[in-house]
């Protein structure tokens, strides 16, 4: 099994919480900001993890950093696209 059916259960999984019902509009509020600020710490954490990766000498693609950084944020970007539109709508 690869890592790809991993990432994607993943980003369904968040997207999944993200879109958790809530019935008050200060819950709802609450659980946005709760899943933006987990994505952050997300794509930081990736970021960092980036950071330490080793590369070789004779490297020159993009850096690890990079490649971590974006690779959390696409993962984790539809729940928070799907936090940020609930709090629009219920503001």
């Amino acid at each position: 099994m690869g890592g790809l059916p991993v990432v994607l259960g993943f980003a369904v999984v968040w997207l999944l919480i993200a879109l958790v019902p809530m019935r008050s509009p200060s819950a709802r509020r609450a659980w946005g900001r709760g899943v933006l600020g987990v994505s952050v710490l997300i794509v930081l954490a990736a970021a960092l993890f980036g950071a330490s990766a080793d590369v070789g000498i004779g490297y020159e693609g993009p850096s690890p950093v990079l490649l971590a950084t974006l690779g959390a944020a696409i993962v984790v970007a539809p729940g928070a696209i799907a936090a940020l539109v609930r709090s629009g709508r219920n503001s």
